[in-house]
Formats: structure tokens, sequence, C-alpha cells
């Protein structure tokens, strides 16, 4: 057996024999928050032996010590049911209620039943090896107030939010974003006296890397002195009752997989047919600085503007197993998903599920004695539907959560319920101030109503409908959109679309990331003029959530064009030369420097200009060799 460390953050293994377990677990569950608390009390209830280790204090992770006690989306149903149904009759019976629950009477509700389940809880206690025979798990090491703790089991389930474990164990890891490995940012909730009640109250702080010590330690720091929270004075109606000990990181390692969750299945209707639960909500990617995202994110969010349409996830077994390996799931937002999807799959409800369906899992390999991959789902699906774990009458594939609730209809499960095939209500969709569904629509109708999309871009007398219909086509990689869309970057059109609840993209440079994408070599002298022209870009955007500032604006749409330009180099080497040189004056100049406010955090700017000449050296550089000279 081999004991397996991260040291100076790399992973190191070495032969140990076979280490005499003071005490043997069927699972130990390393981290009990969000997912860590469910999983482990879940498991406790079939019968089994559970030891639960924690870094923190507490239970329940973001509800409890995160200050985040409500819930965004997610489909009802799952175990954390009962726990909520409890903390509500508590607060009932008189405890006084911090926001919209209490995460102190959580940690409470999620000790008594751990205890009642029979389950071992180490607090203050970190994860520091994993012990491996061949791929499979066999037992944790620990550092705990009584210092270095062991244990086996049958099966370790990883809680940690950042795969602590997996990573330890030498399991295939994931990261941020493909353009420069960034996450997305990071909030710091506190509580504060509204009134006579106690709110709680947060906006995104920042930038971390949760692998990094010294970042996360920065960033606790840092967030907490930011004039959202440190003021220079306090109002009696706002003062703060405390800054949560736990950040709100929103992402950080994800697993490989035995089975991999991605945006680029859900928009080609390619999902898993074996659901363990449905994740449930939009795509909420929290970046502002979403042009260095993916296309498959921007096709989505900036050239349909759909960021707000909610969407279901089915969520199988094998994106709970890291790939190769047995006797080690892993739950909560460490998932095998990538970056694009993380933004829906990341919400309290759901990283719940994670919990109960891991522990699901773990009881039924242990009980048939068959490893994790080959535990059959019939058995397991039956299982989850007992709590509503898995609710497949709540599912809803797509849904329009910019129209009033009370015509969200439960029943309408597949795609049709929302995407369009009738050419005349996607004429309509596409004339008017919400065109994403009918944009995207007519994406999925492809080459079947592209003539008429051309033709219907004739129509001038139109205000909306030739743009749309240029934006439809692009979004197929149609150059007959060129000239419209030229139109629309040359006229700076500020057009803000409706489409979405919030997040909406101004037209204008939606036009620019669309021209990119198509490689249009005649836009390249107007982005670089847009680059060099910030004192022109006043903010005009009706979308406060997205846009504050005219360094907002302008930021927008610097970046955008930056994205475009490389992208058109790299279908025309002859550009290259002249896109390099002209980007190449913009940002050397003395005093260059881009920044952008983030969400919820107005008052203040982030610096970005690191992070744009880190993507300028990975995506312009690559062009010159190593001498210097041009490619």
């Amino acid at each position: 057996m081999k004991l397996s460390q991260r040291i100076h953050n790399r992973v190191e293994q070495r032969e140990v024999g076979q280490p005499a377990f003071a005490r043997q677990y069927d699972v130990i569950v390393a981290g009990l928050g969000t997912a860590g608390s469910i999983a482990a009390i879940a498991a406790a209830r079939r019968g089994l032996t559970v030891l639960g280790i924690e870094s923190l204090t507490c239970m329940g992770g973001a509800g409890t010590a995160g200050g985040i006690f409500s819930y965004y989306f997610g489909l009802r149903g799952g175990l954390h049911e009962e726990f909520d149904e409890e903390i509500a009759k508590l607060e009932s019976d008189g405890y006084p209620k911090r926001g919209k629950s209490s995460g102190d009477l959580k940690k409470l509700v999620l000790e008594r039943h751990a205890l009642d389940a029979g389950m071992d809880i180490r607090y203050e206690s970190t994860v520091v090896g994993v012990y491996v025979e061949g791929n499979t798990v066999k037992g944790l090491r620990w550092i705990s107030p009584e210092g270095q703790q062991e244990a086996g089991a049958k099966i370790v389930i990883d809680c940690t939010g950042n795969a602590e474990v997996c990573a330890m164990a030498g399991c295939g890891i994931r990261r941020g974003r493909e353009s420069d490995g960034r996450s997305q940012p990071f909030s710091n909730a506190l509580e504060m006296v509204n009134g006579n009640r106690i709110a709680t109250f947060y906006t995104d702080s920042g930038y971390v890397d949760p692998t990094d010590g010294g970042d996360v330690s920065r960033a606790i720091i840092e967030s907490a002195l930011l004039p959202t929270h440190l003021k220079d004075k306090y109002e009696d109606h706002s003062r703060i009752v405390r800054v949560a000990p736990l950040l709100g990181i929103r992402e950080g390692r994800f697993i490989e997989g035995e089975e991999q969750v991605t945006l680029e299945a859900i928009l080609t209707d390619s999902t898993s047919d074996r659901p363990l639960f449905y994740a449930y909500s939009n795509l909420d990617n929290h970046s502002k600085d979403i042009a260095f995202e993916s296309t498959n994110q921007q096709d989505w969010i900036v050239g349909a503007g759909l960021w707000g349409l909610n969407f279901s996830v089915p969520i199988p077994l094998g994106a709970l197993i890291p790939k190769g390996y047995d006797g080690l799931l892993a739950a909560g937002r460490c998932l095998a998903i990538d970056h694009d999807i993380s933004g829906c799959i990341r919400m309290k409800r759901e990283m719940h599920k994670t919990g109960e369906a891991a522990a699901a899992a773990a009881a039924l390999s242990i009980e048939l004695g068959v490893p994790l991959r080959e535990v059959p789902y019939e058995p397991l699906a039956a299982e989850l539907k007992k709590t509503g774990c898995l609710n497949e009458q709540g599912y809803v594939r797509f849904r329009d959560t910019s129209l009033p609730k009370e015509t969200w209809a439960i029943s309408e499960r597949d795609a049709s319920s929302i995407w369009m095939t009738d050419p005349s209500a996607i004429r309509e969709g596409l004339s008017g101030m919400k065109p994403g569904i009918a944009i995207w629509s007519a994406k999925r109708l492809a080459e079947r109503l592209n003539n008429q999309l051309r033709e219907w871009m004739t129509e001038t007398w139109e205000e909306h409908l030739p743009k749309n219909c240029a934006f439809a086509l692009a979004l197929q990689g149609d150059e007959a959109a060129m000239p419209v869309l030229r139109e629309i970057v040359q006229s700076r059109d500020p057009f803000v679309p409706k489409t979405s609840r919030k997040y909406n993209q101004v037209r204008g440079y939606a036009a620019i990331y669309l021209l990119g994408t198509l490689g249009d070599a005649e836009i390249v002298p107007e982005l670089l003029a847009i680059m060099r022209d910030r004192e022109s870009f006043v903010n005009s955007s009706t979308d406060a959530e997205f846009i504050n500032t005219d360094d907002d604006y302008y930021f927008q749409y610097f970046t955008f064009s930056l994205m475009a330009l490389y992208r058109i180099g790299e279908k025309h080497d002859r550009l290259r030369r002249d896109i390099a040189e002209g980007i190449e004056s913009i940002v050397g100049q003395p005093g260059f420097a881009l920044a952008v406010t983030l969400k919820g955090n107005t008052e203040l700017l982030h610096e970005m200009t690191g992070t744009v000449r880190g993507i300028i050296a990975k995506t312009i550089a690559p062009w010159f060799d190593k001498t210097g000279a041009r490619a």
C-alpha cells in the first residue's frame, strides 16, 4: 500500500506496507460542508459506520459558516428538505431568524441528526494523506488537535469542495477556463443589522486560487477590508454583525470522472439518461470578462443573450467517480464537470444532492460487494427517489425565467416546450425586444431556415429583425451576416436586448464577438480604432447588473475587440503582423490600464490589466518565433 500526499503542490507517493489502522470505517467523509454534511448523515442512516472530518468547527459549509442562507433555484426534493423543515419549525417557535433562514440553527440541526445517526465527527481536522492500493483508496491520514491520525475505509467521499482528497490521491484534475485557467469570482458574505432584523449581504470581492494557501489568506483579509465591508462610518440601520468565516468560493478543482458533464452536451441534447439527480439553474457565470470565456458560453450568453434561461442538467454516477479509481467518490462543486457548466451546477440544493447521491452509491457498493462504477442504476435511482433527490416530476428541460412565474409550466419537460420551429413564430421573436429564444431556435434549425433569415435580413424598415437575423446566421458560421454586423459595430449600437432577466449584452460588442468567430478581415481597422478610442465610450447600457461605469463599458468593447482580432488573425496569416503591431501600440502605451467593477460591487474597480496582458501573451505571442521575428 502507498501513502499519497501533496507536498509543495506535488503528489508524492511512498510505500508504507499494510498500515495497522486503529479504526476501520465503512465510509469516511472528508469535508462536512454543503455536500459532506448530507453525505455523512445519509450514509450513517443506512447503518454504515461513518467518520466525518472537517477543518472548520461546524457542519454545513456555505449554508452555515459561509453566510449563504437561502437557495438560488435548484429542484425541490432530497434529504435536506427534512432538515430545512425542522429549521423552519424552530424559527417559528421563536428562535431569531437571520436572513431567509438561520445558519446557526442549521448547524444545530445537522449535528443533532449526525449524532443521532451514530456518526463520528472530527472538527479542526485536515486531511494530509490518502492510502491507496493500486488505484483503490483504502483510508486517510489527517492532522487534528490530537496530532496525526489515521483510519481505514471501504469508501472515502471527497466533499472538500476543492477535490483535495482526489488531488492528493493523484486523480486527474481540471481547473478554470481554457483561455487563462481563471475561475469565477468569489464572494465574502456578511450579516448586518437591517432595521429590527439581521440580514445577509454579499458582493463579488475578487478572484482567488483556492489551491494556493497564500492566495486564499490574501483573499480573506483583502475582501474583509473592502469598502463594502469596512466602512468609514456605519449607520444605525446597517451595522455589521459579523463577516462570514468561510469565503464564498464558487469554483475550484474539478475531477476527471468516469463520465464528464459539459455545456456542450446541453447545447447538443446529448446528456445522460441515467441521472442520480437534476441540477436546475441558469448559467450563472459571475465573471464580467466574458470575452475570455469559451465560444460555447459566448454563443449562449453573448450571441443569444440567454444568461437567464434556466435548464436542467442530469448528473450521472460517473460524474462522482474519479476516472480509473475505486473506493473514492467526489461530491460537491468538484464533480466531473467543466468550467462552462459549473455556473449551473454549484447551487446549494444540488450540492446537498451530490452528497446524498454519493452516500447512496457508497452504501450499495458496500452492500452488493461491487466496485462503485458497477453499482446498478435501477436500485440506486429507486433509493434516491424515496426522498425526492431524484425528482423526475419536477424536471423541466428549459424554462424562460424572465416570464411571470405563473406561466412556468411544470409539465413542459422537453426542449419543445421552449424552442420554436414555426418560421412565423421565429420571425416574430426576431422582430422584438427579447430575441434570444428565437435566435437560438433559428440556430437549432440551421439550414432549414437560413434562406428565410437572409431574406428577412434585407427588411431594413424593421428596427430589430435584420440585426437579430444576422446574429442567428452568424451563430451558424454564415458569412452572409457580415455586412449587417459591421454596421452594428461601426454605429456602436447601444441597444441592450431584454431576453434575460439580467446580464444582457450590448448589441454593439456582441456583434464584434460574432465577426471574430466569422474571421471577418474587413473589420480589423475598425476594431483597432475601438481599442484606441477610450474617451468615446460613455456607458449607455441599461443592464446595471453587468455594466455600471464608463470603464466597464470600454472594457467590454476592448476585450471583445481583442479576442475578435485574435480569431481573425488565426484565420488570416497575412493580417497577423498588422494586428499584433496595432495591439502592441495600444497596450504598450505608458499608463495603459483596464479595470472593471464586480457584481454587486459598483463602487470599486477591479484591476484587469494583468489579466488582459496574460491573454495577449497566450494568444498573440505564439504568432512570433523565439527570436522575436514575426511568424
